[in-house]
């Protein structure tokens, strides 16, 4: 019963689930991306660090027009949410990373976007200190050979797990999955929340993203949507 409660709670505290919104994006991301993809009446998406299906999502205006996916996070309650809002979405309690294992999560509340894996990044976020939990980790390869079939086209990538945005994206092949779009959130690593994309050069995840045959075509803040290069699709 407690847990049926809490399960209310988080879809009724957050804004928006009886009144469409044109976005329901932090900063108007899914816009682009609907846009982006309006001639596709169905598309597979994957979105790593879910956190909401109404509040600050990317991928909920694609589920509406008709697409499903696989969504992920370490917040128990929130994949809860996306199992009562997305029946046609697969959604794991789970980490996404690099290598299989366990890792610390940290975080203040049961459902938080800034729940991090990333002990930096806790300290920046919850400077009145955090907890502290063990949370199972596994790859984006060994999640969708599981659980599909046959190899699944992924049309588009979101990443937002404050932090361990390059462990998600070296979890998945990118020589058997390509996402068309892919949206991540990338930080300087001296001012968070610094606008000045000059940093990008230097930075891990771009550099990461360019080599693998990607490019920007939308930021706003520390948000970016990068898009496969066209000489690239049918590689």
């Amino acid at each position: 019963m407690l847990k049926y409660l809490k399960l209310l709670y988080f879809i009724f505290y957050r804004p928006g689930i009886f009144f469409p919104k044109k976005s329901y994006s932090m900063f108007g991301e899914d816009i682009f991306i609907q846009k982006y993809f309006k001639s596709k009446p169905k598309g597979f998406y994957v979105d790593v660090g879910c956190y909401h299906p109404l509040d600050g999502n990317n991928t909920h205006l694609l589920y509406k027009n008709g697409w499903s996916g696989l969504n992920f996070d370490i917040n128990y309650y929130s994949v809860k949410l996306f199992d009562f809002l997305r029946k046609r979405d697969l959604n794991i309690h789970s980490g996404i990373s690099h290598k299989k294992g366990m890792l610390t999560m940290y975080y203040r509340k049961e459902i938080n976007m800034l729940n991090t894996l990333d002990k930096k990044i806790a300290k920046i976020h919850f400077r009145n200190g955090y907890k502290k939990r063990n949370v199972q980790v596994n790859n984006l390869d060994f999640f969708i050979s599981k659980n599909f079939k046959k190899q699944k086209k992924i049309d588009f990538l979101n990443i937002d797990v404050e932090g361990a945005e390059l462990n998600v994206l070296k979890s998945l092949n990118f020589k058997n999955y390509k996402p068309q779009l892919i949206c991540i959130e990338i930080h300087n690593s001296k001012n968070m929340y610094d606008t000045n994309y000059d940093y990008l050069k230097s930075n891990n995840i771009y550099k990461y993203l360019v080599n693998k045959k990607y490019k920007i075509v939308w930021k706003n803040k520390y948000s970016f949507i990068f898009e496969r290069k066209k000489n690239d699709k049918k590689n």
